[in-house]
């Protein structure tokens, strides 16, 4: 359908319906039948819930197919799906890895997402509370650019730390269970907090034994410290012939990119995923104002205290769309009118005309104007 016609198509339903498209309309009698059906998502039951550790969990899932459902496309190995709840009346999306390989999904037609409890959070400690095995809930497509190079490179540091070890196990299972007859040369340093915080570690063990071209090295936060230049060089002494990938919290991936930044391993062959909010490292350049254009508000930042646009919008009352609070949702996209922001995930600045920014992960610098 070219783009004239499929505009028309969208006005004509609208007019009928004040719906973009038919089935939008029909939704809630659809729902009558088929639970948790939306047009814009794909339904999915819960199969398995499976404790990792005291504050881990795993969900696994079973994208429903059928007449009324769509097949789920599959993905890559490290790529996130946005999983959509309804907590009180309220439809809440978080994002989270795919701790299972697309080689397992396509066997199985099984998805495993490995969860993080955080302990104030709203939203992790309720889904293993009250998610239960026969639940529906609604997941995305797969998305996210934390994934192996085309063509594949032959050898690889993975370096994790607590949950960022999601991605990695899948990259790592599906190693074990593609059809691909080339393996790849792969080293995972796993940093935990102690003995008693390794998820997987009986499989990844399992996985070492398997393959002889996979390397796993534990590492004990308590007794070894933080990851330094020793770490790499001691573990994995030809570092500087791989690509690497990091994942976890945010410091500890600050710190995984100075390291090997210091150990002179190019820009290029550095890929990370925040496993959190973006650290906000920037200069400050004194007070900002930010005008919220549509909601006829003005908020002046502090000098010294630093701010998203996401939280200066919420702390006057506006209540814009937003999801993961990270940067790769891109549920708080809103319309930059004028000015220049930072985006702490990018670290780097936006030029002065109108665009569309993520909300969450931009900080103003000096006066900014949004259509919000």
């Amino acid at each position: 359908m070219n783009a004239l016609a499929q505009q028309g198509w969208i006005w004509f339903s609208q007019a009928l319906t004040q719906h973009s498209s038919f089935s939008g309309y029909f939704q809630p009698l659809i729902q009558l039948i088929a639970p948790q059906w939306s047009t814009d998502a794909y339904r999915a039951q819960v199969i398995e819930i499976r404790d990792e550790l005291a504050d881990m969990f795993t969900l696994v899932l079973k994208p429903k197919t059928g007449l009324i459902d769509q097949q789920w496309p599959s993905f890559k190995a490290g790529q996130f799906i946005e999983l959509m709840v309804e907590k009180e009346g309220s439809r809440t999306l978080r994002c989270f890895s795919i701790s299972s390989s697309p080689a397992h999904y396509k066997k199985t037609g099984l998805i495993e997402l490995s969860i993080r409890i955080q302990r104030q959070g709203r939203i992790t400690p309720w889904i293993r509370e009250q998610m239960r095995v026969g639940s529906l809930v609604n997941i995305s497509v797969a998305q996210g650019d934390f994934i192996l190079p085309t063509p594949l490179v032959e050898k690889y540091l993975f370096i994790a730390g607590g949950s960022g070890i999601t991605p990695f196990r899948s990259m790592l299972q599906q190693q074990l269970l593609s059809e691909e007859t080339e393996q790849r040369d792969i080293h995972l340093l796993y940093y935990s907090r102690n003995n008693q915080h390794i998820a997987f570690q009986q499989e990844l063990e399992q996985l070492q034994n398997n393959c002889p071209n996979i390397t796993v090295t534990f590492i004990n936060g308590e007794q070894e410290g933080f990851i330094c230049e020793q770490h790499v060089q001691n573990y994995c002494p030809d570092y500087h012939q791989r690509t690497s990938f990091i994942c976890g919290p945010s410091p500890m991936i600050q710190q995984a990119r100075k390291v090997l930044s210091d150990l002179k391993v190019d820009n290029s062959k550095i890929n990370f995923e925040f496993f959190g909010a973006a650290p906000i490292e920037m200069k400050s350049t004194g007070q900002a104002i930010v005008h919220f254009q549509a909601s006829e508000k003005i908020v002046v930042s502090e000098e010294n205290k630093t701010e998203t646009l996401l939280e200066q919008a919420e702390a006057q009352g506006l209540t814009p769309v937003s999801g993961c609070r990270i940067g790769v949702c891109h549920q708080c996209i809103c319309k930059k009118k004028s000015g220049i922001v930072f985006n702490t995930r990018t670290q780097q600045y936006s030029d002065t005309g109108s665009e569309e920014i993520q909300l969450c992960i931009s900080v103003a610098q000096g006066d900014v104007v949004l259509d919000l």
